[in-house]
Protein backbone atom coordinates (compact mmCIF):
# COMPACT_ATOMS: atom_id res chain seq x y z
CA UNK A 1 0.00 0.00 0.00
CA UNK A 2 2.85 2.42 0.83
CA UNK A 3 4.28 2.19 -2.71
CA UNK A 4 0.85 2.74 -4.28
CA UNK A 5 0.16 5.78 -2.09
CA UNK A 6 3.60 7.25 -2.85
CA UNK A 7 3.06 6.74 -6.59
CA UNK A 8 -0.40 8.33 -6.52
CA UNK A 9 0.80 11.29 -4.44
CA UNK A 10 3.71 11.84 -6.85
CA UNK A 11 1.26 11.83 -9.79
CA UNK A 12 -1.04 14.30 -8.00
CA UNK A 13 1.87 16.62 -7.16
CA UNK A 14 2.94 16.57 -10.83
CA UNK A 15 -0.58 17.57 -11.92
CA UNK A 16 -1.35 20.16 -9.24
CA UNK A 17 1.97 21.70 -8.25
CA UNK A 18 1.02 21.22 -4.61
CA UNK A 19 3.63 20.17 -2.08
CA UNK A 20 3.85 16.46 -1.34
CA UNK A 21 2.67 15.88 2.23
CA UNK A 22 3.37 13.01 4.56
CA UNK A 23 1.00 10.21 3.57
CA UNK A 24 -2.28 10.03 5.46
CA UNK A 25 -3.21 7.22 7.80
CA UNK A 26 -5.20 4.65 5.86
CA UNK A 27 -7.58 2.40 7.74
CA UNK A 28 -9.91 -0.24 6.37
CA UNK A 29 -13.22 -0.55 8.21
CA UNK A 30 -16.63 -2.21 7.71
CA UNK A 31 -19.21 -0.32 5.64
CA UNK A 32 -21.45 0.02 8.71
CA UNK A 33 -18.71 1.94 10.50
CA UNK A 34 -18.24 4.20 7.45
CA UNK A 35 -21.95 4.97 7.43
CA UNK A 36 -21.63 5.91 11.11
CA UNK A 37 -18.77 8.31 10.33
CA UNK A 38 -20.69 10.07 7.56
CA UNK A 39 -24.01 10.07 9.41
CA UNK A 40 -25.67 9.27 6.09
CA UNK A 41 -27.51 6.32 4.62
CA UNK A 42 -25.20 6.42 1.57
CA UNK A 43 -22.78 3.52 1.18
CA UNK A 44 -19.42 5.25 0.70
CA UNK A 45 -16.43 3.54 -0.87
CA UNK A 46 -13.98 5.75 1.01
CA UNK A 47 -13.91 8.80 3.31
CA UNK A 48 -11.24 11.37 4.07
CA UNK A 49 -11.49 12.84 7.57
CA UNK A 50 -9.61 16.13 7.35
CA UNK A 51 -9.10 16.74 11.07
CA UNK A 52 -7.60 13.24 11.48
CA UNK A 53 -5.63 13.22 8.19
CA UNK A 54 -7.07 9.75 7.72
CA UNK A 55 -8.53 7.92 4.75
CA UNK A 56 -11.04 5.24 5.63
CA UNK A 57 -11.48 2.53 3.01
CA UNK A 58 -14.08 -0.22 3.04
CA UNK A 59 -12.70 -3.40 4.50
CA UNK A 60 -13.23 -5.18 1.15
CA UNK A 61 -10.97 -2.65 -0.64
CA UNK A 62 -8.05 -4.17 -2.55
CA UNK A 63 -5.51 -2.56 -4.84
CA UNK A 64 -6.29 -5.15 -7.57
CA UNK A 65 -9.21 -3.07 -8.79
CA UNK A 66 -8.69 0.01 -10.97
CA UNK A 67 -11.86 1.48 -9.47
CA UNK A 68 -10.47 1.01 -5.96
CA UNK A 69 -7.19 2.69 -6.91
CA UNK A 70 -9.16 5.58 -8.45
CA UNK A 71 -11.16 5.89 -5.23
CA UNK A 72 -7.95 6.04 -3.20
CA UNK A 73 -6.56 8.69 -5.56
CA UNK A 74 -9.73 10.77 -5.08
CA UNK A 75 -9.31 10.69 -1.30
CA UNK A 76 -5.60 11.48 -1.61
CA UNK A 77 -6.59 14.65 -3.48
CA UNK A 78 -8.51 15.71 -0.36
CA UNK A 79 -5.44 14.96 1.75
CA UNK A 80 -3.26 17.13 -0.49
CA UNK A 81 -5.87 19.89 -0.37
CA UNK A 82 -5.95 19.76 3.42
CA UNK A 83 -2.21 19.59 3.93
CA UNK A 84 -1.59 22.43 1.46
CA UNK A 85 -4.40 24.51 2.99
CA UNK A 86 -6.22 24.81 -0.35
CA UNK A 87 -9.07 27.25 0.18
CA UNK A 88 -12.59 26.74 -1.17
CA UNK A 89 -15.90 28.46 -0.46
CA UNK A 90 -17.10 25.32 1.35
CA UNK A 91 -15.91 21.77 2.01
CA UNK A 92 -18.03 20.31 -0.80
CA UNK A 93 -16.36 22.62 -3.34
CA UNK A 94 -13.16 20.54 -3.02
CA UNK A 95 -14.98 17.68 -4.78
CA UNK A 96 -14.71 19.29 -8.22
CA UNK A 97 -10.91 19.12 -8.25
CA UNK A 98 -10.88 15.61 -6.77
CA UNK A 99 -13.20 14.35 -9.50
CA UNK A 100 -11.31 16.19 -12.24
CA UNK A 101 -8.03 14.59 -11.17
CA UNK A 102 -9.64 11.17 -10.75
CA UNK A 103 -11.10 11.37 -14.27
CA UNK A 104 -7.75 12.53 -15.70
CA UNK A 105 -5.93 9.68 -13.96
CA UNK A 106 -8.42 7.13 -15.27
CA UNK A 107 -7.97 8.47 -18.80
CA UNK A 108 -4.22 8.05 -18.42
CA UNK A 109 -4.83 4.47 -17.28
CA UNK A 110 -6.55 3.76 -20.60
CA UNK A 111 -10.19 4.12 -19.57
CA UNK A 112 -12.05 5.34 -22.68
CA UNK A 113 -15.02 6.83 -20.80
CA UNK A 114 -14.02 7.67 -17.22
CA UNK A 115 -17.46 9.16 -16.47
CA UNK A 116 -19.19 5.87 -17.31
CA UNK A 117 -16.49 3.95 -15.45
CA UNK A 118 -17.28 5.98 -12.30
CA UNK A 119 -21.01 5.87 -13.07
CA UNK A 120 -21.25 9.65 -12.93
CA UNK A 121 -21.49 12.69 -15.21
CA UNK A 122 -20.62 16.38 -15.19
CA UNK A 123 -23.96 17.40 -13.70
CA UNK A 124 -23.64 14.94 -10.81
CA UNK A 125 -20.12 16.18 -10.07
CA UNK A 126 -21.31 19.79 -10.19
CA UNK A 127 -24.11 18.99 -7.73
CA UNK A 128 -21.71 17.16 -5.37
CA UNK A 129 -19.41 20.18 -5.48
CA UNK A 130 -22.02 22.85 -4.75
CA UNK A 131 -22.02 24.73 -1.48
CA UNK A 132 -25.35 24.18 0.25
CA UNK A 133 -25.35 27.17 2.56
Amino acid sequence: MDALVATLIAWLVSKTGLTAPEPPRIIQIPIEQMIGITGSTARPQAIYVRKEHTIYLRNDWTSDSLLNRATLLHELVHHLQAMNNVQAPCERAHEAEAYHLELTWLSEQGVDDPYSFLQTNELAIMLRSMCLD
